[in-house]
């Protein structure tokens, strides 16, 4: 029997989606997201560090359903353009529906596209400061395709933030189980067997009587475990996929919890001179995520150079607005040890780790507008420059700074 084609494939999935859009299709969307986005906190720091928070002017959903993440985005950047993203024409009509319920939701536009099109941009133009696309490429037939469409959207500086399935999603062991009883996964019917077998499911999965994917909607489970398409990738896949589309991982919205015991016991050393994505690709090796929330710019990241300090000088640290950090006031010793709390909301992470005067007077001096060699200079101590590098690394995995290479001396 001959493999579907992809337009084949896609023309399946539609279908689904339009007979069951998702999220509800009521008045819920407009008040509840119903997606889980990475913060805008958390992307800012990555793409935009220490700047003013300048909000996107442009923004595109890629892949919106019935629209709760642009009405979300609507409510966090009301200023923004929004341009919002499905190939499900039933699901556009009723984002188009809610929206004329809600004022404040009417100047965001709804398009009907497919993102594997050549057309892509044709149809909804270019120029977009950020783009995200949460749980779409994953049932997309040709991702590739898919995701350069929309790196070419993007602005030089721009962000697009990726939520794609890992290589450990529930789905993978589900849709093998269903499997085994006979049901067929890439077409969803509700039945009460299919239900009773997923309540079996739960109870062996979750070793009690508590009923997880047994309960959820039919539209949930038609997109999220049954279908004709679904791609659980580890990280190394979903890169390779970004690196054809030309776009550069800035970070995994999951780093920063894998960081907090490797600060607290100070192994961090042992990471140096991995950059932010690369010690991304080390936490997948040891815990293969179930899903993906990563960040992605079309240039490269610079990362600093850790293995040649006197370089490492001439860069200009800068705070993120990712962390609440309230710094100790002056002390008199130099190399006294102060506690500081490095929490945020974004990932949801507090760490609270003793820092040394000097590292605090480098916190405070980090407005991007001097050279590490600058700050140092007004510090009248000699710090050793293995753990100079050290606690500015700490900072730097963590995003409490970035480092700003310096500008090029060109001449006139």
């Amino acid at each position: 029997m001959p493999m579907p084609t992809p337009a084949a494939v896609r023309s399946k999935i539609r279908r689904s989606y339009d007979d069951r859009p998702y999220p509800a299709a009521d008045e819920s969307v407009l008040t509840n997201p119903g997606c889980k986005i990475a913060p805008l906190e958390w992307i800012d720091a990555l793409s935009r560090p220490g700047r003013e928070s300048v909000q996107p002017r442009r923004i595109l959903v890629a892949g919106c359903g019935t629209g709760s993440e642009a009405f979300s985005l609507r409510r966090r950047v009301p200023s923004a353009g929004i341009v919002a993203v499905d190939f499900s024409p039933r699901s556009i009509s009723i984002a188009l529906r809610l929206a004329q319920r809600a004022p404040e939701m009417r100047g965001i536009r709804f398009v009907v596209a497919d993102l594997a099109s050549p057309r892509l941009a044709a149809t909804i133009g270019r120029g977009f400061d950020f783009i995200s696309c949460h749980g779409v490429l994953s049932y997309v037939p040709e991702p590739e395709r898919a995701l350069g469409n929309l790196a070419r959207c993007l602005t030089p500086d721009g962000a697009l933030y990726l939520g794609v399935n890992g290589s450990t999603h529930p789905s993978v062991g589900w849709r093998q189980a269903l499997s085994g009883f006979g049901i067929d996964v890439e077409n969803f019917r509700d039945t009460r067997r299919l239900r009773e077998i997923l309540r079996a499911c739960d109870a062996i999965s979750f070793h009690d009587s508590q009923s997880r994917l047994s309960t959820e909607s039919a539209a949930h489970l038609a997109g999220d475990l049954f279908g004709a398409c679904i791609h659980n990738l580890p990280l190394t896949e979903w890169l390779r996929v970004a690196r054809v589309a030309g776009l550069s991982l800035c970070g995994s919205y999951s780093c920063g919890h894998s960081l907090g015991p490797l600060c607290r016991r100070s192994l961090t050393r042992v990471l140096m001179p991995r950059s932010r994505a690369e010690f991304c690709e080390l936490e997948e090796m040891l815990i293969p995520a179930s899903f993906h929330r990563l960040l992605f710019m079309r240039k490269p990241p610079a990362n600093p150079p850790w293995d040649d300090v006197d370089a490492l000088l001439a860069w200009c640290p800068i705070r993120t607005r990712l962390h609440h950090t309230a710094l100790p006031l002056r002390g008199r010793s130099w190399h006294a040890l102060r506690p500081v709390r490095y929490r945020s909301t974004a990932p949801g992470t507090r760490i609270d780790l003793r820092i040394p005067e000097w590292e605090a007077e480098i916190l405070r001096e980090s407005d991007g507008s001097r050279s590490l060699r600058d700050i140092l200079g007004k510090i009248p101590v000699t710090i050793p420059a293995p753990l100079l590098r050290e606690q500015l690394y700490i900072l730097y995995l963590l995003i409490v700074i970035d480092l700003l290479p310096p500008t090029p001396v060109t001449d006139r």
